[in-house]
């Protein structure tokens, strides 16, 4: 189940916003730069669908990583 937020930096930022600039945090950021350089096939729509499951099936325990946003390419492309 996708939930369908858009993968802006825009939108990125407003979801950071609900927090204290002093609040102590630490993440990963990728862009589509980072996508495209897996598969450059991939179109505007196609890179957003991607983002968002990576973020959707993002599991801790293993990383958000190339491997990872392979994956969520594969599962995008197969539909």
């Amino acid at each position: 189940m996708t939930m369908m937020r858009k993968m802006t930096v825009h939108a990125f930022k407003q979801r950071l916003s609900t927090y204290p600039d002093e609040a102590l945090c630490c993440g990963t950021f990728w862009l589509a730069a980072d996508v495209l350089a897996l598969d450059n096939t991939l179109d505007e729509d196609a890179i957003e669908a991607v983002m968002e499951r990576a973020e959707d099936s993002h599991d801790a325990n293993i990383g958000f990583n190339r491997d990872h946003l392979q994956a969520a390419i594969d599962t995008v492309k197969r539909g």
